[in-house]
């Protein structure tokens, strides 16, 4: 049965006052092949709050919405999310620009991935153990600690079940893509032992031949020791490579430049990412008499980032040929975090007040080494760019290290003063010390920096119901804080730690199995802003204002409708400090559409032609620029998919996909000024941007089965 979540109605995965290691079961009925469920439990939240009353914004994407779509990528999943802009750079590199912002969190299950905090964007696997995506928007500081200004984005892998289940698909497309996933799961000892295996492998020659292949394995073993305690082991490892990518070259406005191919890779085919990460959790869950519950999660993971390209091109007009005058660039991130979290909740009552609360502790310690090499160069190789060679990373030249020590306590509290009126209150504080060792040649003296400070955050959220059951206004206030972990160029001296809050209003509507609809307005602002790439300012400050749609209807039993819209304005403005960079006040955040809409439209024949669905969705974004000048943007874009597929009484699924049916020229990103740099002789040459163009028109099947 397809299940689509659409707006989550419990924030957690935690049941209070269970006893039994029982299955959770949807308390819901299905309406054809569409189901809006809002009883399912989501995890971007500690307590058990159902969404319809949840003081916050929340989305969520179960696998059978990516399965119907065809997304094997986050950065594709998130564009069905209202005011979530994903980015793509250098091939592999994804980051996501959040309610105007690039402050964000990626989770795993829950569990913080720190690379994106350290350098922005980093790769993410295929989602072949994806059982959903969630997104929390707004600062969220309180829950998940620093750096959590635009929201949250968690992936949720899948669980086992009492119930043996398993599914299986195999894609073929455009561009030679194929794609195998195969799960299994159910019960090795009833009601005592569970398991549960994913394991996928992506691979494509690529649009503009930037081939890629990702491959990970994923298991999980769920032991009930009895009643009341539970024991669950995750492990995930993944293997990924990505064909280093340049871009294409663009003038200021996002048009190619003359004479160049846009479906050509102008990059080293040598170039490269390749992504090793192996990830550890165990948890630890026990239930009391009362009705309290006892949480212990260890986790840890060994990420390797191994990083080879030459990143700026340079055009002759006049010889028509592209140069790589800089040489290739060579980095070896290797990550290893490890936390612990400690959460106990429980409920109590004050007189006629209910009360559903947790109190909890998390410590997590970073190792990170940054390793860069020189490069060996070994000869030409044919190619239609004869300046291309053979090349390779050589001997270790310099390296960076990073040392952090995280302890967070934190309580959050759901008092329920009636059954219409509710009021959630969260506080954390945080103590944040950091020790880095810049970039350094190997031979050379270790200098240390320290970054120390505390910090805390809150969330005030209230949540009224006129209607009970059916309509909800809510609003809500929160605070993040981000350690900058860098140094002005000019002074050498730390940047000041980022800050700030958001402002929330909104209002929900629920008609169970008919529509889920939640509208919401927004502002958050932010001091300390650091901006650029190469060379980095701090400024004043920023703000963002805007207002999100998100609503989904089951119009008829097999008819189903899903839209979203987002209006973003996120400008930098001034704090009253000095006036450097005050060229930028009043300009647009970078990476910030101000207009963004998805749609998605899904019918299943009935009768004679039962088995049979087509579906079809548009998305819009609007122009959006590249850098804090606003001298540089990407043009606004439409885009157009589809599917048709039919589904056996047996669950034998084939699905026929098509993306960018119009086949229209777009970028989804780009490189900018900020990112480009060149020698002073070479500077009259180097690309003024360098653009990704998104996928032309292509096709794609996929046969698949699940029982």
């Amino acid at each position: 049965m397809r299940k689509i979540s659409i707006t989550a109605c419990f924030i957690s995965a935690f049941y209070f006052g269970q006893a039994q290691p029982e299955i959770a079961k949807d308390s819901v009925k299905s309406v054809g092949e569409v189901l809006i469920n809002t009883e399912k439990k989501i995890h971007v939240n500690y307590l058990n709050i159902k969404g319809l009353e949840a003081p916050m914004s929340i989305n969520v994407l179960d696998n059978k919405t990516l399965e119907e779509m065809n997304i094997t990528k986050v950065e594709d999943a998130v564009r069905n999310i209202p005011g979530i802009h994903s980015v793509n750079q250098y091939g592999a590199f994804q980051f996501f620009n959040i309610r105007g912002f690039d402050d964000f969190v990626v989770l795993n299950d829950g569990i913080r991935d720190e690379r994106h905090t350290i350098t922005q964007s980093a790769p993410i696997t295929n989602l072949a153990s994806v059982e959903r995506i969630e997104s929390l928007k707004g600062p969220s500081g309180e829950m998940f600690g620093h750096s959590a200004l635009g929201g949250i984005i968690n992936i949720v892998r899948k669980k086992p079940t009492e119930k043996f289940t398993g599914n299986g698909a195999v894609t073929i497309g455009s561009y030679n893509t194929q794609n195998y996933t195969l799960g299994l799961g159910g019960a090795i000892i009833p009601n005592r032992l569970r398991f549960r295996l994913d394991s996928g492998i992506h691979k494509t020659d690529g649009w503009r031949n930037i081939s890629e292949k990702t491959r990970n394995v994923a298991a999980t073993l769920q032991y009930f020791i009895n009643n009341h305690t539970e024991l669950e082991l995750f492990a995930q490892h993944n293997n990924d490579y990505f064909q280093g990518d340049a871009g294409v070259p663009l003038d200021n406005f996002g048009n190619v430049i003359k004479g160049l191919d846009y479906t050509q890779s102008y990059s080293n085919p040598h170039d490269y990412t390749k992504n090793k990460r192996t990830e550890l959790k165990l948890k630890f869950t026990h239930k009391l008499n009362n009705g309290s519950r006892l949480t212990n999660t260890l986790s840890h993971y060994d990420d390797s980032i191994d990083y080879m390209l030459d990143e700026v091109l340079f055009y002759n007009p006049n010889t028509k040929a592209i140069n790589l005058y800089n040489g290739a660039y060579h980095f070896n991130h290797l990550t290893k975090p490890t936390s612990n979290q400690l959460d106990y909740h429980f409920s109590f009552n004050t007189g006629g007040i209910k009360h559903h609360a947790m109190a909890g502790n998390t410590i997590s310690y970073l190792d990170r080494k940054t390793l860069y090499k020189n490069i060996i160069y070994d000869g030409a190789v044919e190619s239609t760019y004869p300046h291309f060679s053979n090349r390779r990373p050589g001997e270790l030249s310099k390296i960076y290290e990073i040392k952090e020590l995280l302890i967070g306590t934190y309580f959050h509290n759901w008092i329920q003063f009636t059954d219409n009126f509710k009021t959630l209150i969260g506080l954390r504080y945080d103590s944040f010390d950091g020790t880095y060792h810049p970039r350094r040649a190997v031979d050379e003296a270790v200098t240390t920096n320290r970054d120390k400070f505390h910090n805390f955050s809150f969330r005030l959220g209230l949540s009224y119901q006129p209607v009970q059951d059916f309509m909800t206004i809510y609003g809500s206030a929160s605070n993040f804080f981000k350690p900058t972990r860098s140094h002005n160029h000019r002074t050498n001296t730390a940047f000041l730690p980022q800050r700030g809050f958001q402002t929330e209003v909104g209002v929900k509507f629920h008609k169970k199995n008919l529509y889920n609809i939640t509208a919401s307005g927004f502002y958050i602002e932010k001091s300390n802003v650091i901006v650029g790439h190469n060379i980095l300012s701090q400024v004043g400050g920023a703000n963002s204002k805007g207002f999100e749609l998100d609503a989904d209807f089951t119009i008829r039993k097999n008819l189903y409708l899903k839209l979203g819209y987002a209006f973003t304005d996120a400008r930098f403005i001034s704090k009253g400090q000095s006036d450097e960079n005050k060229e930028i006040i009043g300009k647009k955040t970078p990476w910030t559409p101000l207009h963004t809409a998805n749609s998605w439209i899904n019918y299943e024949f009935d009768h004679a032609l039962k088995g049979l669905g087509i579906g079809a969705g548009v998305y819009f974004v609007d122009k959006a620029y590249q850098n804090q000048f606003n001298d540089q943007y990407l043009p606004a874009y439409t885009l157009a998919n589809g599917t048709i597929y039919y589904k056996t009484k047996n669950n034998i699924r084939l699905g026929f996909n098509i993306e960018n049916i119009f086949n229209q020229l777009y970028f989804r990103s780009a490189l900018s000024s900020n990112d480009l740099y060149s020698a002073p002789q070479h500077q009259a040459y180097r690309s003024l941007m360098q653009g990704y163009p998104g996928r032309g028109r292509n096709f794609s099947i996929t046969l698949s089965y699940q029982y």
